[in-house]
């Protein structure tokens, strides 16, 4: 693999190197928000900014694809998403992104999310797929305005959970949100192999193999979006999930594990669904993949 697929590592920024997604919302309240910058190389495809039905005016919903099948071994692969004043943003994939086995090395997935003064932007991403000897590094930075609003979803699954020698090497995954002005608010690192995941033990993942993550970033009212989160939490079963505050006073997070990858959806969407409507006055509508 050669181009510009392969940047060294952490890059996020034209300054060390150009990124193969670099894309620039802005909008006006009562307009619509457009896309006023992109530049996408491969293996990405940016589809045209969308005007969903029951959404507000101003949203606009795009997807981001991927031309060559998923993430695969030494991969450094970098997104920079800006959303400028009063943008109103959705940005999804079309389908999972599967990472694919490495018999060497590992591969990086960069992402660096900047909410301009009163824009909401949702990155949505669908779950990354695993497959056997698998090893990702996948970091998400958001640098956030005290009048915006961001939710985000990290989420994972094996291939298949439950082969305990031809499972996932390991994910390290790390989020983090900043201040406007560079100061770090909260973090969230872990890193899980697929050894452990499949073993079944209590106190790692237990019964459960897959995971997901949902942040509401809203400084404005952080306890406001816990109330949202916790409003959708279900009773234990195929699903375990907590909600709690955000340090930094920056938001609320919801924490998923599943034995159920439509069960683990489910709660996902529904807890973007409950925060999506107090924050923008509607429900999101259906996106269809």
């Amino acid at each position: 693999m050669t181009g510009d697929r392969m940047l060294e590592p952490g890059v996020v920024s034209p300054g060390g190197g150009q990124p193969q997604v670099d894309i620039g919302f802005a909008g006006t309240p009562g307009a619509r928000t457009f896309l006023k910058r992109q530049r996408v190389a491969y293996p990405f495809h940016l589809c045209r900014a969308l005007h969903m039905p029951g959404d507000p005016v101003e949203f606009c919903t795009v997807y981001l694809q991927s031309c060559s099948g998923g993430i695969f071994q030494a991969d450094r692969l970098a997104l920079n998403i800006a959303a400028q004043q009063d943008a109103r943003v959705h940005l999804t994939t079309a389908a999972s992104t599967v990472v694919h086995t490495m018999n060497e090395g590992h591969a990086e997935h960069v992402v660096r999310l900047d909410a301009g003064p009163g824009s909401y932007v949702e990155y949505l991403p669908d779950p990354l797929i695993l497959f056997p000897r698998a090893r990702l590094r996948n970091a998400l930075t958001v640098r956030l305005d005290p009048t915006a609003s961001v939710v985000l979803c990290d989420s994972f699954l094996a291939h298949d959970p439950s082969a305990s020698d031809a499972t996932f090497d390991w994910l390290q995954s790390d989020t983090q949100v900043e201040s406007a002005d560079g100061a770090i608010l909260a973090v969230d690192r872990f890193e899980v192999r697929g050894s452990d995941v499949s073993s079944g033990d209590v106190g790692v993942h237990g019964p459960f193999a897959m995971q997901a993550t949902l942040m509401v970033l809203h400084p404005a009212a952080p306890e406001r979006a816990l109330d949202a989160l916790r409003g959708v939490l279900p009773e234990p079963g195929r699903v375990y999930a907590g909600a709690s505050l955000l340090p930094g006073g920056c938001g609320a997070w919801m924490r998923v594990v599943s034995s159920d990858a439509v069960a683990l959806r489910a709660l996902v969407r529904d807890g973007w669904a409950a925060i999506r409507t107090p924050l923008t006055g509607t429900p999101p509508g259906i996106r269809r993949k």
